[in-house]
């Protein structure tokens, strides 16, 4: 049986994955998360709402000295 990390580097034709593939989408970030353990995950996605809230901060302080 193949991993699913092999899945999505060798997928096979006429699947979901390879028109996946085909229409684009980058499975090499999939393949980086599903190395990841669980909590490197839950880490990472905190590590970008903390980024996303900075700069959503940052754009109320723009938006309110613009006006």
């Amino acid at each position: 049986m193949r991993t699913p990390e092999e899945k999505l580097l060798n997928p096979r034709p006429g699947s979901k994955i390879a028109a996946a593939k085909e229409f684009g989408i980058d499975l090499t970030l999939l393949i980086e998360n599903i190395r990841l353990t669980p909590q490197e995950r839950v880490d990472n996605l905190q590590g970008a709402m903390r980024s996303l809230n900075i700069i959503r901060k940052g754009r109320g302080k723009v938006e309110k000295s613009e006006s």
